[in-house]
């Protein structure tokens, strides 16, 4: 059994945590388009930092 993450995984807990954080930082938390845009950024960036990284045996 392989209790490893996967790359998705952290990308995707590393893009909650960074977008958690910066809203936690401004005054008015707007609930539109904007705050998925900032998920599905950092989650990319994260994503392609870790396959670069990162090899899943």
């Amino acid at each position: 059994m392989n209790n490893m993450l996967s790359n998705e995984q952290i990308a995707h807990d590393l893009a909650i945590a960074f977008v958690s954080a910066k809203l936690s930082k401004e005054t008015y938390i707007s609930s539109d388009i904007s705050v998925i845009t900032a998920y599905e950024d950092a989650y990319s960036d994260f994503l392609r930092l870790l396959n670069k990284i990162r090899t899943v045996r």
